[in-house]
């Protein structure tokens, strides 16, 4: 596994990057403390969340066809999936209190130029990236590529994983998601090495990536220098992951596959619902139920007999 203070230069990610589409979401439209994935139905067992993509988003959201009769916030109006990953916070207190980091930009690119998809993405695959329940850097899921940086600059990473001194610019957080599918069981998987192969009985789909900025120079204007004022709601940035629900429309998921063909440039992603974004606001669709506060759902948490993430008991708790 390459070490976590490796860095990742502008033009060795563009190389990976080589041929694509991507779709923008330039904010999160919900911070809330569910996920539909791994605590189906739940909303006192998971920490806080921020969520792009369609609204029709719930804790019990299982298929592609429920997101598709949302609203979403992606440019491309063909892509109803729905994306999330732990809130970054920031802290100006010495860890007294702690509150969501804003973001600047939130990307999601799908092929990488590697090879081409055999298999448009599933209806209604549902997948995770990274691990939740790490705490260092050798419990990291190395084919997640989970990586904490300033945009294009070479800043080694304080103990927690995050920038140990403040960036120009963003930290741009980068997490890869499988790119191999069974498509009658929808189980997923990585190729055993970049332009490998898919496991026996799967195929290979269009590899997706996040690539977000989050924008600490607007809430840590003072910047730091050493350990990071930072962390993710479930603990240091070891645990970094992402989760998908598919929610592309099946023509759009379809036409996905040509511009995995293509080996230089972006390629868009049409569908039957046009090219202009939608013209709604994305909303909560259970405002009623669940928290987007941060120590509430910390408290939520600490109810529990046995804590799901690694972080989450009440001695490391307590600060919160």
């Amino acid at each position: 596994m390459p070490s976590f203070t490796t860095f990742i230069g502008a033009a060795a990610l563009a190389h990976m990057a080589a041929a694509y589409t991507q779709v923008n979401l330039m904010s999160a439209f919900m911070t809330k403390n569910i996920d539909p994935i791994v605590f189906p139905g739940s909303y006192d067992k998971s920490h806080l969340h921020s969520i792009f993509g369609s609204d029709a988003l719930t804790a019990s959201t299982t298929t592609s066809a429920e997101l598709q009769k949302g609203c979403t916030n992606a440019d491309n109006p063909n892509d109803l999936s729905a994306y999330w990953v732990p809130t970054p916070m920031f802290t100006t207190d010495s860890g007294k209190t702690y509150t969501p980091i804003g973001m600047f930009r939130f990307s999601a690119y799908y092929n990488l130029g590697e090879t081409p998809a055999e298999v448009p993405i599933p209806q209604d695959l549902k997948m995770v990236a990274g691990k939740a329940t790490a705490t260092t850097e050798a419990d990291m899921d190395p084919n997640a590529q989970s990586s904490w940086s300033c945009e294009g600059e070479n800043i080694p990473r304080d103990k927690n994983g995050f920038p140990s001194s403040t960036c120009a610019t963003h930290i741009q957080q980068l997490l890869y998601f499988p790119n191999c599918v069974n498509v009658a069981t929808l189980e997923t998987a990585y190729k055993d090495r970049r332009g490998g192969a898919c496991p026996a009985g799967m195929k290979s789909m269009p590899q997706l990536r996040f690539s977000i900025r989050w924008d600490v120079r607007k809430n840590l204007p003072d910047g730091w220098s050493g350990e990071a004022p930072i962390k993710l709601a479930c603990g240091n940035a070891f645990c970094s992951h992402g989760d998908f629900v598919n929610g592309w429309t099946e023509e759009a998921a379809q036409n996905m596959l040509a511009t995995t063909q293509e080996k230089t440039h972006f390629s868009a992603v049409t569908g039957s619902l046009g090219s202009s974004p939608m013209s709604c606001t994305p909303k909560d669709a259970e405002p009623e139920k669940g928290t987007s506060d941060y120590a509430e759902s910390v408290g939520l948490m600490g109810k529990r007999s046995v804590p799901e993430w690694g972080w989450a008991s009440k001695s490391r708790m307590s600060r919160a």
